[in-house]
Formats: C-alpha cells, structure tokens, sequence
C-alpha cells in the first residue's frame, strides 16, 4: 500500500479527547508484562449468560430488517487477527452494502445500510462474536481484532501495535470506550496506546466495571 493510499484512509481529526498521559508514550514500545484480567473461564460463562438476551435483541433486530425490506443476508463472517497472529473468522451483524475488504470504516460510512449507523453506535452489531467467545476465540474484553489486511499495515507503521495480540482480542475494548472507532492512523495510534495500557493494567475489577459498562450502553443506548 502506498503512501498515498494510507494517508486517504479516511484521516479525519479525532473527534474525542483521549488522555494520553494516563498511558505510556507510543515512542516507544518496552515489553510490557500482562496484566491478570478476568479468568476466560469466567468470561465465557457470563458470555453463556449473555446468549438468551442476545438472541432476543437479534430477532427483533432481524424483524425491523425485515420490515424495512433491507437485502443480503443478516449475518456475515470476516476473517480477524487474534491471539499471537492466529487468524479465526468473527462472526457480526452485516452493516455495510459491501462488507470485504480491509479498510477502516466508521458510522457515517457511506456503505452503512439502514439501521447500520445504529447498530455501530451501539456496538449491536458486535453481539453475534458471543459465540467466538464460547469458542474460545475472543473474550469479553480485549484489544479488538483487525483484518489482516490492515494488522499488517498498521504493525509496520505504529510502534508497539503488535502488542495488541499478546492476549486475546475482545468485545470490549477499553480503546474503543475511550475513543470510539479509529478512522485513521493518528487515532489507531492512540488506539494503541490505551490497549497497551490495558493489557498491562488489566485485573478483575477493570475487566468486570468494561462488562457493565458496556452491558448498559446495550441496555440504554440513548443513554450513549
């Protein structure tokens, strides 16, 4: 890819402020130890917790989608980079009118089908990856996978980036909850920084305050 085209991914200003100084700078990149988040055993359990609730959010979802006559299939997979590079495919709600391809997208996206902008806003289209945590490829919280496409090209531009899959990705991302969707390389910078510090700093009360936190925005999203 070059030059020329990553400076066109979309580099639009950073629309919230992240406190950098809260984290370690991205000059530079030190090993980092890790950090004792929430047991997977545990994460998957309240994942199964999750499902009944999760399945009827997504019918009622796929009956507005009917309603609103929106074509192409409700579900898709997309291949993802997780834990020590291991590529798996995550499972989501479809969004956009074309969904390959490995580019950075955001809300206003102009491919965003109907309901899509919503669904983004409140990570809605995220609730099908329940089943990637019970198969033990995700967590609830974590860095959250990229396409490989753009892993690889973000690894070779941002120091420390690879650090983001020394533990598994997840649904949650402190990251994300700081600074929403990353649009550009400034902001996936920052978006390394704040899971850098994450998985440092992980224990189990952060990791269960990430799972509310996020289980309310769900619940209220006019709250988000």
């Amino acid at each position: 890819m070059t030059t020329s085209t990553t400076d066109s991914l979309k580099a639009a200003p950073a629309t919230r402020p992240v406190e950098i100084e809260l984290a370690e700078p991205i000059s530079s990149a030190p090993e980092i130890s890790l950090g004792r988040g929430l047991p997977e055993g545990v994460q998957r359990f309240f994942a199964g917790m999750l499902l009944a609730p999760a399945f009827l959010i997504l019918l009622s979802i796929r009956l507005v989608w009917f309603v609103r006559g929106i074509p192409g299939p409700f579900f898709f997979w997309q291949d993802r980079v997780g834990l020590h590079n291991q590529t798996f495919r995550i499972l989501k709600i479809r969004t956009m009118s074309g969904e390959s391809g490995p580019v950075f997208a955001d809300v206003e996206d102009s491919r965003v089908v109907p309901t899509g902008k919503f669904l983004r806003r409140t990570h809605l289209d995220e609730l099908p990856q329940l089943w990637n945590v019970l198969r033990g490829e995700m967590l609830l919280v974590g860095p959250r996978p990229e396409q490989p496409g753009p892993h690889e090209l973000l690894s070779k531009l941002l120091v420390g980036y690879e650090s983001r899959v020394l533990v598994k990705p997840g649904m949650v991302a402190l990251s994300n909850l700081r600074d929403g969707y990353a649009r550009s390389i400034p902001e996936h910078r920052r978006r390394v920084v704040w899971d850098r510090w994450y998985i440092r700093n992980r224990t189990h009360g952060l990791d269960l305050k990430l799972i509310v936190r996020a289980v309310w925005g769900l619940c209220c999203p006019w709250r988000g």
